[in-house]
């Protein structure tokens, strides 16, 4: 994989952590970010030099995001949550009413084979 395709993949990564509004243009963007990433390698045969480990990195990244976002989207406004990102992946969110907090985390396993 030269240096073109790994930075058309990653900049198709980040577009999709960054712009899924709806469930209708995640679906869409996932499935536009699989035909990108398998139809070079496919018709070449070249060997996706993507290591496991960055691959679910990845994978759980977007799946994090999504769920955040869906849970910001089922919890109801009244209850003022403040939502603090952090930069591992997690999310604290405190009630600021009644000063009770629930920390809700997804932590990645690194797998190496």
């Amino acid at each position: 994989m030269d240096w073109l395709d790994r930075l058309a993949v990653q900049g198709t990564l980040k577009s999709l952590l960054q712009h899924h509004s709806s469930k209708a243009s995640v679906l869409q963007r996932s499935a536009i970010f699989i035909v990108q990433l398998s139809h070079p390698y496919m018709t070449t045969g070249k060997i996706i030099a993507l290591t496991r480990q960055t691959f679910v990195g990845n994978v759980m990244s977007l799946l994090f995001n999504m769920l955040s976002r869906l849970l910001i989207a089922v919890l109801p406004r009244s209850k003022y949550l403040l939502i603090s990102w952090l930069q591992s992946p997690s999310a604290v969110i405190v009630k600021s009413k009644k000063r009770k907090s629930l920390t809700v985390s997804i932590v990645s396993s690194s797998i190496c084979h």
